[in-house]
């Protein structure tokens, strides 16, 4: 069984309309999960600074204090 031309055209043409529908919706989809993330993760920082964490992302240690020379006795 052969395909014409005009078959291959329109089934072309069909599927890129579906994967264009698909592509929209991912993007969408992605968005709103990009979104819930930065939701979670500012809830994460309220609770880092109501337990008085500070404002360091977690695995993130603040940094260190720089050193302070020994005083010498005269």
């Amino acid at each position: 069984m052969t395909t014409s031309p005009e078959e291959l055209k329109k089934n072309f043409t069909d599927q890129i309309e579906n994967t264009d529908k698909q592509i929209k919706e991912l993007n969408e989809n992605l968005k709103k999960a990009t979104e819930y993330k930065l939701k979670l993760e500012g809830g994460l920082e309220t609770l880092r600074l109501l337990a008085g964490e500070g404002d360091q992302p977690p695995g993130e240690a603040a940094p260190p204090e720089p050193p302070v020379a020994p005083v010498a006795d005269s």
